[in-house]
This record gives C-alpha cells, structure tokens and sequence, in this order.
C-alpha cells in the first residue's frame, strides 16, 4: 500500500482557516489529490502530514555565528546576535537556525535563520490540533537557494512573484520595472517557475518559457525542503522523528527516480526468483511422477494380476504376504511376525496378560507401558511398518500400518 504525505498550506491570516485549508495528498513525489477542507474533514490517517509555511509569514535574516557557539549557549547567542534586527521580543517570535547549524557554529560562519510569530503559528494550527490531526513537519513555501529561482503565483489580477537567491527569499514589485536592480534575475541560470494562469504574461513580459508549476507541484516541492520548523513547543520526540525518517525513506525507494534502477533491480530479482521457484517445483514434480511410475511398473511386472494401482508400496506388501501364506512361509502381519516384532521393542518389564490374533490384527490386554515409553516403542515398531495404537484402557492393538 502507497504510504501517503498528507501536505497541508497554512493560511496567511488565521481566519482563512475556517473556510478550510488547501491540502495536497502526495506520494512525496508528486500530487495525488488536491482539494480544500476543514480540518475536520482533513483524513488524520494519511500517513506523514506536513505543514507548508506561507512564504507570506517568514523572515529570513543571516547571521554571523561565532566559532565554539554550538551547545546549550546557542540560544543564547542567536538572541543577542537579533535583538537589534528583529521588532519584537524573540520571546515572541519562533526562530529557527540554519539545518546544518551545529557544523556551522563550531567552526564559527554565516548562517541563515527563519522566523515567524509564535501566535500566529498557535493560531493556524490549534484548528488541526483539535481535529486530531498532529502536523509532524513544518517547512517553509521558500527557502534561500544558491540557484536563483523565480517563481510567479496567482492570476493576472492578483499575482504574486518571489525570487529565491542566494541573498534570501525577496517578494518583487508589482511594477516589473522595477526588477532590471536585482541581478539575479538576468542570471543565465535562473529558473522560472509559473502557475498556469501565468504563463502566458510571463513569456510576454520576460520573453522566456517559464516551467509550469501549480500550487499543488509547488507544496509537494516544499515538502522535500531540509529545513525543518517544528522546533520547540512544535518539536515532536526521537519515536515520531524515526518513523518520519522511515516514511520519508519509504516514499523515496517507491517514488523517487533517483531510486527507479534499484526497483527495476528489485522487480527482476522478485521475477527470477519466481521463475526460478517455480522450475525447481517442475523438476521436483517430474521426479515424483517418474518414482511413482517406476513403483507402479515394478509392481504391475512382479504382480501381473493387479490391474489398478493406488498405493503401490502398500498393494506390493499385501501380495507378498499373500505369496508367502500361499507357499507355507508366516507374512509380514501374521501373528508370529507381529510377536516378534512386538518383543523386540517392548522394554523389560512390562507383558500383556491376554492376547487375540484376528483379521491380520493383534490385541493385547493388561500390557502397561510407561508414559515415557509410549512414544519409544510406537517409533520403533513404525520403523518396521507396524501400527500400535490403544484401545480403551489396557487394549493395545497392533497391525500392519494400512491394514484396517
């Protein structure tokens, strides 16, 4: 079964939320289903749910760590390194560090860290989290990139373009006029990635072909982001982080292409093993069939009056028996043969008190075997192709095995 990613895009302003949340259902790799709904109507089974923040509500600021900063006193250093850039208290505010941070502040290096409102966060999750719905993830729509990429939202009337660079996430005027200041945009690397109502006016206005992305493609982009904001009062413990990483790595072998050979790999092994399972079984079978033809020929050649064979062992000893009581010689289940048998394996001790010989069976009365001794002496007489079994109390009956 497809282990679902349920993504989730938070609203800029937390009254949207009650006319519901646009939401993606996604293998990890592409989109599935895309709808809107309450949360309430949102499924709480859909395997990893992800919360996309808008790009609307993160700031992203760089900041200069210096070296030996890692550990408890990181926190400590991050607010003091923002007090002066930030407008409110970082009390307030959900701030989260650069992914690699740890490796950063050691050595001492510039770091990006992203921030947004702690109330407005509570806001537009408290819908979810009394729905039932536990968001596991949080990633940013966007996040600063050594690739430039310009992306184009909306509708010719209320659009939106957000350029992605290596200085930042920066939100462009409306007025493209104004755009020739930001080299990045002239960069011949730059990626362009409209919505479908966009298209057309991007190819007019910037005379390039841009990629077509929905808002849907868009979320299920930002869902695969490194960065991850659930920290803090939204951090989740190390059980829900392995099963996340299980889900992601999961999704990745069934859905990634970079994974495609390793499944194309796994199908063929699967194929040939089959395959191969199922020749070794032939060969068996053909084996089989060949001892059980070889059985019913020699006893078809020994005995020529059997004219139908159904178990050829068992028909071959009954003809040999009924040779022998025809030449004077005792069978394999007549009562001296079975005596024998029987005292051979019997342990000292133990004798019947009476005994009946009838129809090719013997019973015995008052023989008194030891509960050990059952099993031992049942073993050995079936090894000789005789059946003791108990009838009663103190009636055993022995036999040759088939005979009933």
């Amino acid at each position: 079964m497809t282990v679902l990613m349920l993504i989730i895009a938070l609203p800029h302003a937390p009254a949207q939320a009650a006319s519901g949340y646009a939401h993606v259902h996604s293998d990890g790799q592409s989109v599935q289903r895309s709808a809107t709904g309450v949360a309430a109507t949102l499924s709480t089974h859909a395997g990893e749910v992800v919360a996309v923040v808008p790009h609307s509500r993160l700031a992203w600021l760089q900041v200069q760590l210096p070296p030996s900063s890692h550990g408890p006193r990181l926190t400590e250093v991050l607010h003091g390194l923002l007090e002066d850039r930030l407008l409110d208290e970082p009390q307030q505010l959900h701030i989260v560090l650069d992914p690699q941070a740890t490796a950063i502040a050691r050595s001492g290096s510039s770091a990006w860290v992203a921030v947004c409102d702690k109330s407005w966060l509570r806001e537009v999750l408290s819908p979810l989290q009394r729905a039932g719905i536990t968001v596991q993830r949080l990633v940013p729509e966007f996040s600063p990139s050594a690739h430039p990429v310009l992306h184009v939202m909306g509708t010719p009337d209320h659009s939106q373009c957000v350029l992605i660079h290596a200085q930042g996430v920066t939100l462009l005027p409306p007025n493209t006029a104004h755009w020739s200041a930001l080299f990045d945009l002239h960069h011949a690397d730059l990626h362009i990635q409209a919505e479908p109502a966009m298209v057309e006016r991007v190819q007019h206005l910037l005379q390039r072909q841009p990629m077509l992305q929905s808002a849907a493609q868009r979320w299920v982009a930002a869902s695969q982001s490194a960065w991850n904001l659930a920290q803090g009062e939204w951090a989740q413990g190390r059980p829900q982080r392995l099963m996340r990483q299980l889900q992601a790595a999961w999704q990745a072998l069934r859905h990634a292409p970079a994974w495609r050979p390793v499944r194309i790999g796994l199908w063929a092994l699967l194929a040939v093993q089959v395959v191969g399972l199922n020749a070794l079984a032939w060969r068996e079978q053909r084996a089989l069939n060949a001892q059980h033809a070889a059985l019913q020929h020699v006893l078809q050649t020994t005995f020529p009056s059997v004219t139908l064979v159904i178990d050829a062992p068992l028909q071959m000893q009954r003809e040999l028996d009924a040779l022998k009581r025809r030449s004077g010689t005792s069978a394999s289940n007549d009562l001296e043969p079975l005596l024998a048998a029987l005292g051979a394996v019997l342990p000292a001790g133990p004798s019947p008190a009476q005994l009946h010989f009838a129809n090719q069976t013997l019973r015995m009365q008052g023989l008194a075997l030891e509960p050990q001794h059952i099993s031992d002496v049942q073993a050995a007489l079936q090894a000789r192709g005789l059946s003791l079994r108990q009838e009663g109390n103190d009636v055993w009956m022995l036999q040759a095995e088939g005979v009933r």
